[in-house]
């Protein structure tokens, strides 16, 4: 089975992009990340957090990063269509029609985590169990 991972940094910044990156591993090499010693990389130093990042590049089967400008997070504010969650649900939808995984586990940014994951549920174009 194939497992997506995705989350994001930067959405709470006053300028700059806001990142979205996605990583694709079989189940079975999931122990794997974790003898890495990956974690929230909140709470990891910027040295360690490049340190991990070679080391689960070369332990994944695929990853995507995908990188939100402010320009495109201001269009959706002002959009009455769209908000930030929405402009997520997006960024992840996309990462996940990208990386084709049997499940998609996502860092739900809406304390409405039905809305969130039955709004992600409409742009997922494959069959992929995703929990929020």
């Amino acid at each position: 089975m194939l497992i997506c991972g995705i989350d994001e940094a930067g959405r709470g910044p006053v300028i700059g992009p806001l990142v979205t990156a996605g990583v694709l591993i079989e189940e079975k090499d999931q122990d794997k990340l974790k003898a890495l010693g990956v974690k929230d990389s909140k709470l990891l130093t910027p040295e360690q957090r490049e340190v991990l990042f070679k080391k689960i590049i070369a332990v994944v089967k695929d990853y995507t990063i995908k990188i939100i400008q402010p320009f495109q997070i201001d269009a959706a504010l002002n959009d009455p269509d769209s908000n930030l969650n929405w402009l997520e649900a997006d960024t992840m939808a996309g990462i996940t029609n990208e990386l084709k995984p049997d499940k998609v586990i996502v860092d739900c940014p809406s304390n409405n985590i039905k809305s969130f994951t039955d709004y992600l549920k409409k742009k997922v174009k494959t069959k992929t169990e995703i929990i929020a």
